[in-house]
């Protein structure tokens, strides 16, 4: 989820925590925990630091792995807690029990979405990826807005956070639900194939890529409508181009935790551009979720960048060379 996502659902369970009596009759404490849950809900995503110590490509591949592990669930309540224990001498126990559900809830709603996280390591490095609810869910922050209104006005927020909650389970059940549905439709036109689902905001509407042997499409379930929006046959693995750009350290972090990958390459002036793109990401007809590299034309790495890329008219800005490169990107 969105870290707006997160923040919210750190203030809810601050709510919730109020149907223990020891956190609605003691201040303090649930001050306390109310931190502890907001930091609690983002912690896992403290892996951000990678971003600013090694980079965009680095992060991109290592975003939801480690820090959203089986282990780290464990520590990064402990963490906390004690943290916050030691600064506000309050009751531990229901410090870390709140703290936990928050750190946990962070992974499971993570892996809910489409981009999935490595919560399963060390056992194992699979991407756990449920797709049937997306990135940012607008239904789930506006029961939560809700429940922080009541809250204002002075109801009882353990009443009101237990039957967002129940709301919310509810709306998650549904969902799942609906994306059953869909792989079924998606199995009767490719009953072999391997495809994904992918939520919007819109619970009528899914996206979904098929992958076969020998190409992609890419499509859309309307209510009940299965739309066809594109097809790509495979790229050609041998070709030189996309070749070289396998070199590249960042089309390395992109394929780690990438699937439905499709490559391409345009020819420049002074050499050629290579294109990844994970289709599992579609927005209009643009594909966001990329990776890119600047080849000269004996074939070298010139530069190149993974990420996000809101509009296919902006790659160019991404691909800057570096400075102690000659080759110009036209």
């Amino acid at each position: 989820m969105d870290t707006s996502t997160h923040i919210t659902m750190g203030f809810g369970l601050a709510g919730l925590a109020y149907l223990d009596p020891n956190v609605a009759t003691n201040p303090e404490l649930a001050t306390a925990v109310m931190i502890g849950t907001v930091i609690g809900s983002n912690a896992p995503d403290f892996d951000y630091a990678i971003k600013i110590l090694k980079g965009n490509g680095m992060y991109t591949e290592h975003h939801r792995g480690l820090s959203h592990s089986l282990p780290a669930m464990i520590i990064w309540p402990i963490l906390i807690s004690c943290i916050i224990f030691v600064l506000f001498d309050q009751s531990f126990i229901p410090l870390l029990y709140w703290t936990s559900i928050a750190v946990i809830l962070h992974v499971l709603f993570d892996i809910f979405n489409a981009y999935g996280t490595q919560a399963g390591r060390p056992f194992t490095k699979k991407w756990l990826s449920l797709n049937f609810i997306p990135l940012f869910d607008l239904f789930i922050i506006l029961v939560h807005l809700i429940g922080f209104i009541f809250w204002l006005y002075q109801y009882p927020p353990g009443i009101i956070f237990f039957i967002c909650y129940v709301i919310l389970s509810f709306y998650l059940i549904y969902r799942y639900l609906i994306c059953l549905r869909i792989k079924t439709m998606l199995a009767k036109y490719h009953p072999i194939a391997n495809y994904t689902v992918i939520p919007t905001l819109s619970i009528k509407k899914w996206d979904f890529v098929i992958e076969t042997d020998d190409y992609f499409r890419t499509g859309h379930v309307n209510k009940r409508e299965v739309i066809w929006d594109h097809s790509f046959m495979k790229h050609d693995t041998s070709c030189p181009y996309i070749q070289s750009s396998l070199k590249d350290c960042n089309v390395k972090h992109f394929l780690a935790n990438s699937k439905h990958t499709h490559a391409l390459y345009v020819e420049r002036q002074n050499g050629f551009e290579v294109r990844w793109f994970d289709l599992r990401f579609r927005q209009n007809h643009h594909y966001p979720y990329m990776a890119l590299v600047l080849l000269d034309k004996h074939l070298q790495i010139v530069t190149s960048y993974t990420g996000w890329i809101q509009q296919s008219k902006y790659t160019h800005k991404k691909m800057i060379p570096t400075p102690d490169r000659n080759t110009e990107l036209k």
